[in-house]
């Protein structure tokens, strides 16, 4: 069952990697790095699968945006843009219920973007209220965005990108995230 879920996973994930090749290597390093994340905190193995899983899969609600939006991958989104795209928790979270992926998985995916002190979105929930798989992914989800070259700006070296969550912890991040994801990075690389 669980393989059969993340390679279902993994076929959702590169049919959104055919309209943006960003997002599916991206899908699949956040998936990489929440995993490492997860054992490292010693999590069950079924809830380290239900991370990986989601991982994978949280961006998927970006799938249903325009093609405009993918088409303008050389400069910053516009306010518009961004408006847009901070609803594909949304989106992702309606896609994953009409495919039946678990509760869990749902979850994570719908709550990546939440925040600690309940600046995220899409519900600004705060601390204990967000999901640990969605935190984990969230801390995930931004170190690669720090690390990978994009079109408009260049991918930071890896002290920058540990300076950057460092700034973010107690804010936007668990601390005890934060600091366990640079141990594990730091020991194992990327």
């Amino acid at each position: 069952m669980q393989k059969n879920t993340l390679q279902t996973a993994a076929k959702i994930t590169h049919s959104l990697g055919v309209r943006d090749q960003y997002s599916e290597g991206h899908a699949q390093r956040v998936s990489c790095f929440a995993r490492r994340l997860a054992l490292r905190l010693r999590l069950p193995d079924n809830e380290v699968h239900d991370i990986r899983t989601a991982g994978l899969l949280h961006d998927i609600g970006k799938i249903r945006f325009s093609s405009r939006v993918f088409r303008n991958v050389k400069e910053r989104p516009s306010k518009s843009m961004l408006r847009q795209i901070k609803k594909h928790p949304e989106m992702g979270k309606a896609i994953l219920l009409n495919l039946r992926f678990s509760p869990r998985v749902i979850d994570y995916v719908y709550c990546h973007h939440e925040r600690e002190d309940g600046t995220g979105y899409p519900r600004g929930i705060t601390g204990d209220k967000i999901p640990l798989g969605a935190k984990i992914i969230g801390v995930a989800d931004t170190f690669d965005a720090l690390i990978t070259d994009r079109p408009y700006q260049k991918g930071r070296s890896l002290p920058e990108a540990f300076d950057v969550l460092r700034k973010l912890s107690g804010s936007s991040f668990d601390p005890v995230l934060v600091e366990t994801f640079i141990r594990e990075i730091t020991a194992n690389g990327i």
